[in-house]
């Protein structure tokens, strides 16, 4: 997934991209809500959501729920003002593919209720990095060193506990719809049969069962999901530890260099010498009781434009 972060005159949005949609999220910080815009790249469909979030410190995490949800084409809404249209959903849908919108109106009931994003949603750092006022820059930074860091020391347990496996399995990445996984590499796969395959399966599901259930004595700190996303954790994390704040207007006007700021005033001192100069010209053959000499008109003409350009370059 790539990240982008833009932020000018006042807006807060992210951009995120992957191989299936592109999302466009813009964060309102004053009043802790934020609009999701979906579309999907290989089909005619947009989604768009409202959010309202909330964060806590201790320990720092951000909680959100779905407010509103749009569908189009054609458009149709599921929630409205924090409440699932369950009826709309069903007249709509009838009796087609029942079981998947229970699944549907099931997921969307939890989503308007408060509850905690995952750990490695880019949204949620994004949103922490808005909010000084409740997580400091510096503890934001030592929020993200220690999620990094979290997902790095449990993957090397992971690694070291699969050393002693005699079926072979291993941390890999091979498997792109399936992320980072425990499993056999791909040349050894192939050559599986399907009996091998139910067992080896089984088998893979016990060891992570051990080393991701947080009753077992294996434990390694991470959820599954946290290690199937790993990778992309760690590459969000670094986006924000490298993210530089938006320069302030004063900043901004205050980065222009001096050779560009003497250059602009004198192609503007220029440019009024001649309007000057011809619009003086024009005057001095017009009222003929001033007896104006074009001589005289182009040093006035200069002196003026200087002082315009002087009190333009003050503005």
């Amino acid at each position: 997934m790539e990240i982008e972060i833009f932020e000018e005159d006042g807006d807060h949005t992210l951009s995120l991209d992957n191989e299936h949609a592109d999302f466009t999220i813009d964060v309102d910080p004053a009043s802790k809500t934020y609009h999701s815009r979906m579309r999907l790249k290989d089909d005619v469909y947009y989604r768009t959501q409202r959010y309202e979030y909330r964060i806590t410190t201790d320990p720092i995490k951000v909680e959100t729920r779905l407010v509103e949800r749009k569908d189009e084409p054609p458009e149709r809404y599921c929630v409205k003002d924090g409440v699932v249209l369950e009826s709309d959903i069903l007249a709509e849908r009838g009796d087609r593919m029942t079981g998947m919108t229970q699944e549907f109106i099931d997921d969307l009931k939890k989503e308007v209720e408060w509850h905690t994003d995952w750990v490695g949603d880019p949204v949620a750092m994004y949103i922490l990095s808005l909010h000084p006022e409740l997580i400091s820059a510096d503890d934001f930074r030592r929020y993200l060193r220690q999620l990094s860091e979290k997902i790095k020391s449990s993957t090397q347990k992971i690694e070291k506990a699969l050393e002693s496996d005699e079926t072979g399995l291993v941390v890999t990445d091979e498997y792109e719809m399936s992320g980072r996984t425990i499993w056999y590499p791909l040349a050894k796969q192939e050559k599986m049969s399907e009996e091998e395959s139910n067992k080896a399966i089984e088998h893979a599901e016990k060891v992570k069962k051990r080393l991701f259930d947080k009753n077992s004595k294996e434990y390694v700190g991470i959820s599954e999901d946290e290690f199937r996303g790993g990778a992309q954790i760690l590459k969000t994390v670094d986006i924000f530890l490298n993210k530089k704040d938006a320069p302030t207007k004063k900043e901004t006007r205050a980065s222009v260099s001096f050779g560009a700021k003497a250059g602009a005033f004198i192609f503007q001192w220029i440019w009024l010498f001649f309007v000057v100069s011809i619009g003086l010209w024009l005057l001095s053959l017009i009222v003929s009781i001033v007896q104006y000499s074009f001589a005289f008109a182009l040093i006035i003409s200069g002196v003026w434009a200087f002082v315009l350009a002087i009190v333009r370059g003050y503005r």
